[in-house]
């Protein structure tokens, strides 16, 4: 008489190597990263590749407009303003084994269908095409700056959002994502995720992420019983990666090595200079930028040093002057454009790098797929 055994799931199969990616914020610089991934998702294309752009990674983790482009990658498009559906309805395998007295049987069952999301290609035209009803230049505070309110209502912001993402709560997106807030309630990180915070609706989590404080006023939610502040997330981490990296290991402990694509959006970084004077004079001006310089240096520095951690950021000093976030004029379009093709050609070798890892990377298990797929069947004695 034969016996075999099966198990539901291969422990041997589980991956070691996780795919992340991370996007920085930086309001309507976002046209930067936006036009990387669209390139990315074109040469993936060019190579054969017919999966969804966002099936490749692990974890996708954005902050403020990183937080919108994130959301988008992975959102179907039915009921929301997203359009071009890629990727094919490709089928998706697992594994398990059919543990005999003499030897083992390794066979697939059907897990499911990966499910088409937005087109990357076309998220450029959404910050283009929607730049100027996000930040009206000729509201009353637009226009004398924000010295006694926020610049700009949100409303208009909110309303844009709301059509974007539709009625798509967090649970629906179709990949593990990550979305970077602050409380200003408590002063900390404020991580938005799809596994933890299924009910937030996308058009309150990406408005939470994107709050930047002068520019919108906070967003207001009531969390576990108690209204909670939220402001932009670029208050703490405006480069994203290094909490994605704390999340992906809590989400993936058996795996050691993480792969990470930061994707910045060409943030001005500025030359340090000697002070002529200190006070309001000599700091009010720089402050700012000493900040957010501290801030992604930190990231910069530390993920590197990181066991079982290969971190590729994708930035270059190509803008030669600062773009504010709510710039939205077609001589600041054009440049941002032109910073995209820039970055692209500069560090080129490494996207290409990156392009053959997400041709060789298999779907990760914590995909969201068209359905669930057949189980392997049931143990047996024969």
């Amino acid at each position: 008489m034969a016996f075999f055994f099966r198990s539901r799931t291969d422990k041997a199969a589980v991956p070691k190597e996780r795919l992340i990616l991370s996007i920085d914020g930086g309001g309507m610089r976002g046209i930067i990263p936006s036009q990387i991934i669209g390139k990315m998702a074109r040469r993936l294309k060019e190579k054969g590749d017919r999966r969804p752009f966002y099936s490749h990674f692990d974890l996708i983790a954005g902050t403020s407009t990183g937080a919108l482009i994130a959301s988008a990658l992975s959102t179907e498009t039915d009921g929301t303003m997203l359009g071009g559906n890629t990727g094919e309805e490709l089928s998706v395998y697992g594994k398990y084994t059919e543990r005999k007295i003499f030897r083992n049987i390794e066979k697939e069952y059907l897990r499911g269908k990966l499910i088409p999301a937005a087109d990357p290609e076309t998220f450029t035209d959404v910050f283009i095409g929607n730049g100027p009803a996000i930040f009206p230049q000729k509201s009353m505070s637009a226009i004398i700056g924000p010295v006694f309110a926020d610049k700009y209502s949100g409303r208009d912001y909110e309303k844009f959002l709301q059509k974007l993402y539709g009625k798509k709560k967090m649970e629906d997106l179709l990949v593990p994502t990550l979305l970077i807030s602050y409380s200003s309630d408590n002063g900390t990180i404020f991580p938005i995720t799809s596994w933890r915070n299924k009910d937030f609706y996308l058009w309150e989590a990406t408005r939470a992420s994107s709050a930047a404080p002068l520019y919108f006023p906070p967003f207001n939610k009531e969390i576990n019983g108690e209204m909670t502040s939220l402001i932009d997330g670029g208050i703490a981490a405006n480069n994203p990666s290094l909490i994605a990296y704390e999340e992906a290991r809590k989400l993936y402990p058996e795996s050691t090595h993480f792969h990470i694509l930061s994707l910045s959006t060409g943030e001005r970084i500025k030359e340090s200079s000697k002070m002529q004077t200190g006070g309001i004079a000599g700091w009010g001006s720089r402050i700012s930028s000493l900040f957010q310089n501290a801030q992604l240096s930190i990231t910069d520095t530390v993920l590197p040093s990181i066991p079982g951690v290969e971190y590729t950021r994708i930035w270059s000093p190509v803008l030669e002057k600062k773009i504010k976030l709510d710039e939205t004029g077609k001589d600041t379009i054009r440049i941002l454009l032109d910073a995209a093709e820039r970055i692209y050609r500069e560090q080129e070798a490494e996207i290409e790098k990156w392009i053959d890892i997400l041709l060789k990377a298999e779907v990760p298990e914590t995909i969201r797929l068209e359905r669930t797929g057949e189980l392997p069947p049931p143990s047996q004695e024969a």
